[in-house]
């Protein structure tokens, strides 16, 4: 299947490239750019913990000025990706959630007390979720610090636009509601708007899927977990529904 993959960069790659080794053709087409801060103000408080729901925030944790005081800390992740990620960046104690924001919570609670002491979520411009107000509802004091933002892309790539134009994209892979945002309201700026019933998209979650409403003429795939492993799954469940179907 030749699909257009819209996550941002450097993540973009890593998932064309998984996409290829299943026989696939990716085109990229990220529709978010992200700016890491690296100075962002973070307390000078005891954290018992960081958390961290995204692979951006590991970047910029690995390059901020305050790394040295935090990387010793536990540092619960919300997915194995973003947790394998921070141990390579040096953050040795972190530990995975398995997949979502309400499984990250489920193991804060279970393997923290509130009495000792704040934790520090490693947070973009948008959260996704409310993870410290859910950790709040448990008794948790959450410090949230902003280390990076993502700025939306007002076009598509020249690739992807015109594999849409000419009929010869069949999937959309769509990771966060932002990008999927962006990705609509390209697709109306650049007249491509909606999309040919032919084209399905696969998007990580419901939460993700919502703007597509308006533009999307075709089947909308949900992962059945918000991680790459489920997406990815689910473009092979297409990918082997559409050959039975043209067999």
């Amino acid at each position: 299947m030749r699909l257009i993959v819209t996550r941002p960069e450097p993540d973009a790659a890593r998932t064309a490239e998984a996409l290829a080794r299943l026989g696939h053709q990716p085109i990229l087409s990220p529709m978010l750019d992200i700016v890491l801060d690296v100075k962002a103000a973070i307390p000078d408080r005891e954290f018992q913990a960081v958390l961290a729901t995204s692979t951006n925030a590991v970047r910029a944790l690995a390059d901020h000025s305050d790394r040295g005081r935090l990387q010793d800390r536990l540092l619960f992740a919300v997915g194995d990706h973003t947790a394998l990620q921070a141990k390579r960046a040096g953050f040795g104690a972190a530990r995975s959630a398995g997949g979502a924001t309400d499984d990250l919570v489920a193991r804060v609670a279970a393997e923290l007390s509130p009495a000792a002491g704040p934790l520090l979520y490693a947070a973009g411009d948008v959260q996704a979720g409310d993870l410290a107000g859910q950790l709040g509802k448990l008794g948790f004091e959450v410090d949230v610090a902003v280390v990076y933002r993502a700025r939306a892309r007002m076009r598509l790539a020249a690739r992807a636009a015109a594999a849409l134009r000419r009929d010869q994209a069949e999937g959309i892979l769509l990771y966060s509601r932002r990008s999927a945002e962006a990705f609509a309201q390209a697709l109306r700026l650049e007249g491509l708007a909606p999309l040919a019933a032919s084209v399905a998209c696969f998007c990580l979650s419901a939460a993700v899927a919502e703007p597509l409403a308006a533009v999307a003429r075709g089947r909308i795939v949900i992962a059945e977990r918000p991680d790459q492993l489920s997406l990815l799954a689910s473009v092979e469940r297409e990918a082997a529904l559409n050959a039975s179907d043209g067999s």
